[in-house]
């Protein structure tokens, strides 16, 4: 199993979480590799990486961790994003075919705030069925945005924090050309920036996984009605898998979101899953870290926006999301 992974120094001890429980729930499996998108990680929390990994092996089972570079002068000129941030963030899901051996066919690109709660292999050996991603619809309306994504309405559109990806096919198919053209033709000023590139780059040859498999901070912040109120998507999956998905879950995804404080190792996290996340964190190095203190400014807006009926505001967000946002976008494009 080949596992992806971008982190700098500042985010060694989350990805770590992320390491550990694929660790702990992947016990069985023969060959574990990290791959990590090394962002100025500095040696010592290598070692410390380095380390807890390799505290899995046995006679019989292999685990590796390969640190790649982060950045270098050609792909800041092939990838060309107005916000030079983001490519950080962004290039290393965009080059795997580049920067992975050639050995390597297939890959799980996951982000550093993952949990992985179950067994990967049927995740791992799921049948591609000649597609060249596989992922779990975002919850959205892309035809809203038909002007940043330049996809059809039936096209899926997936979430970047996990993506299982044939890179074979990935190779054969030149995606890579494909995005770096695509970059070029919106003078590097791209919504969502990878997720919509590798979406776009392989729209129609993308296969959509249950959402167990991504589930995403939204699933649990907002109720179902109210989610679809608020998104408006397309096409999304029905209320009983996502209750699935939240119930029994095998990767959660802390992203961001305005109605949860969902980022476990910040104090005051509000998430459902966070006893899970302390779990594995005792399980690394950074045991003992304590969490980061959220600013008081945070805490009294994420305050403020429970005083509003969590309907009215998903007709208000959805308002600003699907209508006022698309545009004011592609005026500035």
């Amino acid at each position: 199993m080949n596992v992806f992974y971008f982190s700098s120094d500042l985010f060694a001890s989350v990805v770590a979480v992320s390491m550990v429980s694929l660790l702990e729930n992947n016990k069985e499996q023969e060959k574990i590799t990290f791959y990590i998108v090394d962002d100025g990680i500095s040696d010592e929390k290598k070692i410390l990486l380095n380390n807890m990994v390799v505290q899995y092996e046995s006679d019989n089972i292999k685990r590796d961790v390969v640190y790649l570079e982060a950045l270098g002068p050609e792909i800041l000129l092939k990838y060309p994003f107005k916000d030079r941030y983001q490519i950080g963030h962004s290039y290393f899901r965009m080059c795997i075919g580049t920067i992975l051996p050639e050995s390597v066919d297939r890959v799980l690109c996951l982000d550093s705030d993952t949990l992985i709660c179950g067994n990967l292999s049927e995740l791992w050996n799921v049948d591609m069925k000649g597609n060249i991603l596989a992922g779990v619809s975002d919850c959205m309306n892309i035809m809203k945005y038909k002007h940043q994504f330049h996809m059809n309405k039936n096209d899926l559109y997936c979430n970047a924090g996990m993506y299982l990806v044939d890179l074979k096919k990935w190779r054969e198919e030149k995606v890579e050309d494909k995005i770096i053209k695509r970059i070029h033709e919106q003078n590097g000023n791209v919504f969502f920036f990878e997720q919509t590139l590798m979406n776009w780059s392989c729209s129609g040859k993308i296969l959509q996984l249950p959402p167990k498999y991504n589930a995403y901070t939204l699933f649990w912040a907002f109720t179902y009605k109210n989610l679809i109120c608020w998104r408006k998507p397309n096409a999304f999956y029905l209320e009983s898998e996502v209750e699935e998905a939240k119930d029994n879950p095998i990767i959660i995804h802390f992203t961001r979101n305005f109605y949860m404080l969902s980022r476990p190792w910040i104090k005051g996290c509000d998430h459902p899953k966070t006893k899970e996340y302390v779990k594995y964190k005792l399980l690394t190095p950074w045991k003992q870290l304590e969490e980061d203190n959220r600013s008081k400014k945070s805490i009294r807006r994420y305050k403020l926006w429970h005083i509003i009926p969590q309907r009215i505001l998903a007709i208000g967000a959805g308002v600003i999301y699907n209508e006022v946002r698309p545009k004011l976008w592609w005026k500035n494009e």
